[in-house]
């Protein structure tokens, strides 16, 4: 008997939209897609859009046609390693920034920083719902002249100035991925508010491994199933993987029926999520030597986690969704060495969030059990 086991992370699907993205995949009827582009277009305030199999695959097609060839990229120091996955495959070299622990959002002093060094471009991401200040970051690369491309992968529904993350940069990217919150199965986005040269997407495949994915998901992607494929060490659940980038493809046609329903319900969801994290506040309230991650000023987390830092050096606590996110700051990543820049700076801020913050689940099969379990882990700490 496994027992109960909470997913770090959901995005959720109906049957319903299940029994949409099969009968999209075996008619490849168009229609999803235009659909899927107007809804984007309108949420984001997008005039171009580019639906592609990966939110790697429309980071790569921003690189290859907003920054010059060989050139440089700066890119946050704690992020996801698929951000130099696409700038390997396009060719370019990388620049670092530091982040703010308390925020997530990006340390604008070592931003002027890193742009003083010289880059082409530079990459803002949101992280697990958490605005990062996109416009204080333009701000400093007009004085550059360098392109910012928005990574609203994790943008979760989250706002900043009123606005919903993605709405920012010239350029933004979007991933519709398992734990994304907007999921397809696979998939992202490149958004434009600015001439974009045109893009001859390969065929759109059908999606049944898409369509499996997100069912698989639906299945087992509760607590009292969860523990099968988390007991599964080949699945690799929840492990940071570098892998390398390939030649952007299409968005499948389940994908796209899978991530319209999403991208719908996604305000309520928000909605839902935040109000489950305000409780898991409260059930954390007095916990000693943790310290909860705040939205920068004026902006509004979507939460598709809750981040706290850790500093009595706590366990994870796997079964309760309580997990440790990136291991080690870009700069650390093997795949980061034959990109880098030379003598670029250390990032401390980035190495604090490795090495101290835990995500906690705030998805909608969190209930006041699960919220009790989480106290304790909190009251929990222990010597490091």
């Amino acid at each position: 008997m496994l027992g109960r086991w909470q997913p770090p992370v959901l995005s959720p699907v109906a049957p319903a939209t299940l029994a949409r993205a099969f009968y999209a995949a075996y008619r490849r009827d168009d229609t999803a897609f235009d659909v899927l582009d107007q809804t984007i277009r309108s949420r984001f305030g997008a005039n171009q859009v580019a639906l592609t199999d990966s939110g790697t695959s429309a980071l790569v097609l921003a690189f290859r046609h907003t920054l010059p060839a060989q050139g440089t990229v700066a890119l946050p120091a704690y992020a996801c390693v698929d951000l130099l996955a696409a700038a390997a495959f396009a060719g370019l070299r990388v620049r670092l920034y530091d982040v703010d622990p308390i925020t997530l959002s990006p340390d604008l002093d070592s931003v002027r920083a890193a742009l003083g060094r010289g880059a082409d471009g530079i990459v803002v991401a949101h992280m697990y719902g958490f605005p990062a200040d996109v416009p204080a970051v333009a701000a400093l690369a007009a004085e550059h002249g360098t392109i910012v491309i928005e990574d609203a992968a994790q943008h979760a529904g989250g706002r900043l100035r009123g606005a919903p993350l993605g709405s920012f940069a010239p350029f933004v990217v979007l991933s519709f991925g398992r734990g994304k919150g907007t999921t397809g199965g696979s998939g992202g986005a490149l958004l434009s508010r600015e001439p974009f040269p045109d893009w001859h997407p390969p065929p759109r495949p059908p999606g049944w491994r898409d369509w499996l994915v997100t069912a698989a998901q639906w299945a087992i992607g509760r607590p009292s199933l969860y523990a099968i494929p988390a007991s599964m060490p080949g699945l690799h659940l929840g492990d940071t993987i570098y892998r390398e980038a390939h030649a952007p493809q299409s968005l499948s046609h389940a994908a796209a029926t899978l991530v319209h329903a999403a991208l719908v319900a996604a305000d309520v969801e928000c909605a839902q999520r935040a109000k489950r994290a305000r409780a898991i506040l409260g059930a954390l309230n007095g916990a000693p030597s943790l310290e909860v991650v705040r939205p920068i000023a004026n902006g509004v987390s979507g939460y598709l986690r809750l981040p706290v830092l850790d500093k009595a050096g706590r366990d994870a606590a796997p079964r309760l969704g309580v997990v440790r996110s990136y291991p080690r700051p870009l700069g650390e990543e093997p795949a980061a060495r034959p990109l880098l820049e030379s003598g670029e700076p250390a990032t401390p801020g980035a190495r604090t969030v490795c090495s101290s913050l835990f995500t906690l689940p705030t998805h909608g099969r969190i209930d006041g059990a699960d919220r009790e379990q989480l106290a304790r882990w909190a009251l929990g700490s222990r010597s490091p």
